[in-house]
């Protein structure tokens, strides 16, 4: 329901994302700290070598191996010169809430909170929908779905589908005659087809606020609690932004305070891995090759092989002084703090132990607990001021963009099928091959435009 508290454990999962955030000297691109957060746990194996010890080093998955497997072999004290990490400096700016803050809050939930209503659809309304397309009267893969739901004037769905389910009521069935564009896809170019369609509900969001939508959609008794608690969260989401922006800048210093002797090269092709993961994840996601990837955002192959290296460079560095951290002051993944940690992680995400290293992979959660602890440390060890950030300035932006290039995470959008389909929040198993996209201009795959 709307404003209610989520859990946050996504807020500060996977905390290696600082390890993206922060950048050593002399380095180029870094990537975001979702970025790093979000490798794909069914990575691809990459080979590497040791510069330390010639030996040959392979890594099977980028997620499931652990920090001494990454770091087996690599003398540390040679590779890096770590700088100073205690006695430090630092600032957190902290948002205030004004006013605007919580109406315009408040709007954009009014806005995107769907009621059904018994009414006709309109252009702007949302209707769940069940469909099966047939062509030649047999269903083609990637044309049927249960529970969909569709916004009305979106243009996601090809030409004619939409604007031939306005008029309709909850209960309604139609079938629609429609043509698919003669660039789609080989199959269904150009191809007459038939989409069975029922309505099974129509919803749309309340025009403004009211007192039965703050009962029926929230924990409030009324528009002025629920003002209050809209405050409240706002207030705790800034302090969480503060907090993250705050480690972020205490790891960022760190880093760019030390001095890198030497990459190995197991590090930097171990780097270089996890970023080529990242964006296979994301092409998978969309249901994109690489090459038409890198087309759209007018990259070349040889710019991606450089950013990948850059990237490799830069997780190498943070990994060396994360481990001369570590060894200063006589960390590991098997003291009494770690597994702590570990136990509330677990339990915030109301998985069991195994399932949850499984989802999130031993590396990416051994690495949120140290960095965490070491973060920690640093800012325990600081002087800390408190200053309030400019009202334009908006709490973890600078955690979340960094410059150079970044991997889109695609929020908000439903995962593309083999079949150039996407998922809905509400029927992960359900397909749209009626989805027209910008990729079936070039030649790609079917699939929904990024709403």
């Amino acid at each position: 329901m709307v404003m209610r508290k989520k859990s946050i454990w996504m807020a500060g999962v996977l905390a290696l994302g600082l390890l993206a955030a922060g950048c050593s000297k002399g380095q180029g691109d870094s990537s975001s700290a979702a970025d790093t957060a979000s490798v794909s746990s069914q990575a691809s194996g990459a080979e590497s070598a040791s510069a330390e010890t010639g030996e040959s080093s392979q890594v099977t998955d980028v997620t499931n191996t652990t920090f001494a497997e990454v770091m087996e072999g690599i003398d540390v004290a040679s590779c890096v010169t770590l700088g100073d990490y205690k006695g430090l400096s630092l600032t957190r700016e902290i948002q205030q809430v004004s006013d605007e803050d919580v109406q315009n809050a408040i709007s954009s939930a009014v806005a995107t909170t769907l009621q059904e209503v018994d009414d006709t659809a309109a252009e702007g309304d949302t209707v769940n929908i069940d469909y099966v397309g047939k062509l030649d009267g047999e269903e083609f893969e990637g044309g049927t779905a249960d529970g969909y739901d569709l916004v009305l004037g979106s243009h996601s769905f090809i030409d004619g589908f939409e604007d031939g389910l306005i008029g309709c009521k909850a209960g309604d069935e139609k079938k629609l005659k429609l043509t698919f564009p003669a660039n789609y896809n080989e199959k269904l170019g150009g191809k007459d087809v038939v989409f069975e369609v029922k309505v099974n509900a129509v919803k749309r969001a309340a025009k403004e606020i009211s007192e039965d939508w703050v009962l029926a959609n929230t924990d409030s008794g009324s528009i002025a609690d629920y003002e209050r608690a809209t405050r409240v969260q706002l207030e705790e989401s800034n302090a969480a932004s503060s907090e993250y922006n705050l480690q972020s800048s205490a790891w960022q210093t760190v880093v760019e305070g030390s001095t890198v002797n030497q990459y190995p090269e197991k590090l930097v092709e171990f780097g270089s891995a996890v970023y080529a993961n990242q964006l296979e994840s994301y092409c998978q996601y969309y249901n994109v090759s690489l090459d038409d990837y890198l087309t759209t955002v007018g990259s070349s192959k040889e710019e991606y092989e450089e950013q990948k290296k850059s990237y490799g460079e830069n997780l190498a560095a943070q990994l060396l002084v994360m481990a001369a951290i570590e060894s200063a002051e006589g960390m590991s993944n098997e003291d009494e703090e770690y597994h702590t940690l570990l136990e509330q992680y677990v339990a915030d995400s109301g998985m069991d132990q195994e399932a949850f290293i499984s989802y999130y992979g031993s590396f990416n959660v051994e690495q949120t607990i140290m960095m965490k602890r070491i973060s920690d440390l640093i800012i325990a060890n600081a002087t800390v001021s408190e200053k309030v950030a400019e009202p334009e300035s908006t709490p973890g932006s600078d955690a979340a963009e960094t410059e150079g290039s970044r991997i889109p995470e695609g929020e908000g959008s439903a995962p593309l099928d083999e079949a150039g389909s996407r998922t809905s929040e509400n029927d992960e198993s359900q397909t749209s091959g009626a989805e027209e996209s910008q990729a079936s201009e070039t030649g790609g795959s079917a699939a929904s435009e990024t709403e």
